[in-house]
Formats: C-alpha cells, structure tokens, sequence
C-alpha cells in the first residue's frame, strides 16, 4: 500500500474528525489554552498531504505548530516564530522530520518507518489532532 492509497483512505475519517472536534476545539481555545499557554496551540485545517514545495495558509499554520511544539524552523528570518510563511521548503521538511522522529511511535511506527520523511501525511495529522485535543483537555 503507497502513502498516496494511505492518505486517500484516511483524509475522509481524518477529515471527519476535524469537523467534528472543530466547534470543541475553537471553544476550548479561548477558555482553555489562554489560561495554561503563553501562545494557544495552533488549530490548523490540513485536508491534503504536504511536502516540499506545497504553498497555502495549511503550510503557515503547520510552521506555526512547529514553532509551537518547539521544534523551531529558524531563530530568526522567515519561518521563525511570528514569521511563518505559506511555503513548505527546505526549513519546513527539516522541522517535519524532526517532529515525526520525536514522535516516532505515534507517527512513523504505524507506517514501519523508523525515521522521518519530512512529508505531513495522515500519520503526522492524526497525531497534531492528538497533541491538539491533548494540549486543550478536549476528550
């Protein structure tokens, strides 16, 4: 089975659970991540696969998670915090990787990949909506 037959089989369901979860999820951050978090947890709306060269406002809220999760696309310039950007380069794939090796056995177990690919598939989303709902109590 490719990533490609993955990610068609599994962005209905994930989709699903985004729309599902979206009304909580915007509730609890006002509510909730204000009181516990310096910044709230961005809530991004991710309906494709992303990889290098892939541009959009889901790509910027990515970097801004990133940013977020502490696994930083740079200190200073574009992709650093405050400074994320709508494309999806060589800083965004570094970052990707990083996160998915930090989170190997929620992202890259399932797939029996034992390091990161630098592509935010259905792997990598289901566990952002995991660490989303974690990070705001949404049950």
């Amino acid at each position: 089975m490719t990533v490609q037959t993955l990610w068609r089989g599994s962005v209905f369901a994930l989709v699903a659970s985004v729309v599902f979860f979206a009304g909580a999820l915007l509730y609890a951050t006002t509510a909730k991540a204000q009181t516990t978090s310096p910044s709230p947890i961005p809530l991004c709306e991710i309906t494709r696969g992303l990889g290098t060269g892939t541009t959009g406002a889901d790509v910027e809220c990515l970097q801004r998670y990133l940013n977020w999760a502490q696994v930083a696309l740079a200190v200073n310039g574009p992709g650093s915090p405050g400074q994320e950007t709508p494309y999806y380069g060589p800083l965004t794939t570094d970052a990707v990787v990083r996160w998915q090796n930090n989170n190997s056995t929620a992202v890259l177990a399932p797939l029996g990949l034992s390091a990161g690919t630098g592509y935010f598939g259905p792997s990598s989303f289901a566990h952002y909506v995991a660490v989303v709902r974690l990070a705001l109590s949404v049950q």
